[in-house]
Formats: structure tokens, sequence, C-alpha cells
């Protein structure tokens, strides 16, 4: 992810992060270095074949949540398929969450400004619940 973190990068790392074996992944990638089993060599990350026999699954499943985790930014894999966490992602949801634990001096304080109709409808809340769907 780049230094500014949009919305959209968030809603992949939040989504990457609602698998269990996904997350299970994550932990596992955190260590820096490895050692492979299948080629008997220090790494700096972990292969696929190792992450399949860790995990009991199939390498198709495995495959298919690194893919996820790698889309959102997560991890990062070399051309042979080592991979590893990318803690510039992981930093930037760490920092999105621990925003919401500032206390604002409005409700409306920390809201992007490009939701203006939240804003307003905060202030301004509807009557009833046929106003909401104007």
């Amino acid at each position: 992810m780049a230094e500014q973190t949009t919305s959209h990068d968030l809603d992949l790392v939040f989504k990457a992060l609602g698998d269990p074996l996904r997350r299970k992944l994550l932990r596992l990638l955190s260590n820096p270095q490895y050692f492979c089993k299948t080629s008997q060599e220090a790494l700096q990350g972990i292969c696929v074949q190792d992450l399949t026999q860790y995990l009991s699954v199939p390498q198709s499943t495995v495959s298919r949540h690194l893919a996820i985790l790698s889309h959102a930014g997560l991890v990062t894999h070399s051309r042979w398929h080592y991979y590893g966490v990318n803690a510039t992602s992981i930093h930037a949801a760490i920092n999105w969450l621990n925003a919401l634990d500032a206390q604002p001096t409005s409700p409306t304080a920390t809201i992007d400004p490009h939701e203006d109709w939240l804003a307003e409808s905060l202030q301004n809340p509807p009557g009833d619940l046929e106003d909401w769907s104007k």
C-alpha cells in the first residue's frame, strides 16, 4: 500500500483478515526467516509447500488464500513463491484502528470530507425511516 491509505485499501485488508486461515498464514509468515523443508535451505520467507504441510490443507487452498493476502498488500512473495509479511500494510491497518480510539471533539470531527452526506445526517437525523430512502 502507498503511504496514503485509501478506504479501498483498508477494505481489502480487513476483508483479507476476516478469514481465520488467512490470519493463521499471517502469523506463520511474521517470522522473518525460515528453513525450507523442501529445499533444505535458509530463506527470507516460507514456501507454499511448507505452509501446505503445516496447515494440512491442499496447496490450492493455501495458494488462493495467499493470493488474497497478496492482493490486499499484506504479504510479499518472490518469484520462487517464498512468502513474507508486508509490514507497511499491517502498520497502515493498525494506524487506522488506533485512530478509532481517538476522542474527537465532535461526532463528525474525523469523518472523511468526501462523506459530507454522513456528517449532515448525523447533525440532522430524519424524522422517520422513510426519510432515509431519499
